[in-house]
């Protein structure tokens, strides 16, 4: 029962396309799996604990994110709808690992295996496409919130079981660092070399500037951790490569990076620009009024899209919107951190990243762990502002565990 919970709750981090009810909130497939994993523990693992500091720390942000329901910035059906969402959350992927008895190498193996199977789907939808094969690459008739097919040069932006591109990129980020470390070292770390290479295509081929960013933060995580000069002079050549190559030969990126510069440039309007650059610095700006208004808290969890609402006007005439993205998780977590949270929450989020990062030690491989994940918080926040969405606290949880883990001196077999 154990390891079909393993694979079960993991795979929570591809399956955010699968929603049975969507309405005045969203019920995903995840939801079953979690809520059949606490009654699982409630009948034969009753002796198992919760982590107290997590639960202070939402009791803190609860009565902090009160006030600003009683100062009118915030909504308490919101607020409650973020804190549960947290205490399931938090409490089921803590649970997970009581269970695995904190074996970090066990959970993030598995994880690399699904990621592997998400790759092996990515690249048949691949070979779908080319072979005019459309049941086969679009997968709308079973995944209910997937975006229809995107072809850049006559290539299908795979997406696999995924949403869109970006979210493959995120959710693949910490497979994606492993993989290019097995290959820049010529090693099988966790995993062999033929699965990296499965990943790391997997990956190009979405087509993504969530993709790309993911690649370029993984050679610099290996640089800062090798200092080795042949292997920093190779990490920075392939760098600046891939980065040259894919700003030059894809439109889409091409498009929302030249936008995305001149709209903080004030060269653009806002409106005028792609969706993308239009979701990200609407959200960004929104972001920056509601942490003037508020800056040492926020305006409480959950209160993103009430501030949206309040502050889009100055941003940009609200008649000339043709759509309206991401409002509810502010298009990036540091958006959504500095809107909900302030200052507070900005800073303990990054006191929580370098208190417990793990840097390279010759001993173990539990530096790799650590750093695949610091690679996904950081695409994280700059896309993906859900709190839930990914996995987040299954990886929030795997990131703590794995300092644990080197104090106590325990290593991957």
């Amino acid at each position: 029962m154990k390891k079909l919970f393993n694979y079960l709750l993991i795979s929570n981090i591809f399956t955010g396309g699968f929603v049975f009810y969507s309405g005045c909130f969203d019920f995903y497939i995840s939801y079953i799996f979690m809520i059949g994993f606490l009654l699982a523990c409630a009948f034969f693992y009753q002796k198992m604990n919760i982590q107290r500091n997590f639960l202070y720390i939402l009791v803190i942000v609860f009565f902090i994110s009160l006030i600003s329901v009683f100062q009118g910035n915030n909504s308490f059906l919101l607020l409650l709808k973020v804190l549960i969402g947290f205490i399931l959350n938090g409490v089921v992927y803590y649970l997970l690992f009581c269970l695995n008895e904190n074996k970090v190498d066990v959970l993030f193996r598995v994880y690399l295996q699904i990621a592997c199977i998400v790759a092996l789907i990515g690249i048949f939808q691949e070979i779908s496409y080319l072979a005019g094969f459309e049941a086969g690459y679009d997968f709308r008739y079973f995944i209910p919130r997937k975006v229809p097919p995107h072809v850049e040069f006559g290539i299908l932006r795979v997406t696999s079981i995924m949403q869109e591109p970006a979210h493959l990129g995120a959710a693949m980020a910490p497979a994606l660092f492993i993989s290019i470390l097995n290959i820049i070292r010529r090693a099988k770390l966790f995993i062999s070399k033929k699965v990296s290479w499965l990943i790391i295509i997997c990956v190009l081929l979405s087509f993504s500037l969530v993709s790309y960013l993911g690649i370029i933060f993984s050679f610099i995580l290996i640089m800062l951790n090798y200092k080795e000069i042949k292997l920093i002079v190779l990490c920075a050549l392939v760098m600046l490569a891939l980065g040259f190559t894919a700003y030059q030969t894809l439109p889409s990126i091409k498009l929302r990076i030249n936008d995305t510069v001149n709209v903080i440039m004030g060269k653009t309007l806002l409106e005028k620009a792609n969706l993308t650059t239009f979701t990200f610095c609407s959200n960004g700006f929104v972001a920056y009024k509601s942490f003037r208004n508020n800056p040492l808290s926020g305006s409480g969890l959950g209160s993103h899209p009430l501030s949206f609402d309040r502050y889009i006007s100055e941003v940009v005439d609200p008649d000339k919107i043709k759509y309206i993205l991401n409002k509810e998780d502010a298009s990036g977590l540091f958006f959504r951190l500095l809107s909900e949270t302030g200052l507070l929450g900005v800073l303990l989020f990054f006191y929580f990243i370098f208190r417990f990062y793990v840097s390279k030690v010759r001993d173990h491989n539990l530096w790799a762990v650590s750093n695949a994940i610091v690679c996904l918080f950081i695409l994280n926040l700059l896309r993906q502002g859900n709190y839930f969405y990914n996995g987040s606290l299954f990886f929030i949880w795997l990131y703590y565990f794995t300092y644990k883990n080197t104090q106590v001196g325990k290593t991957p077999a």
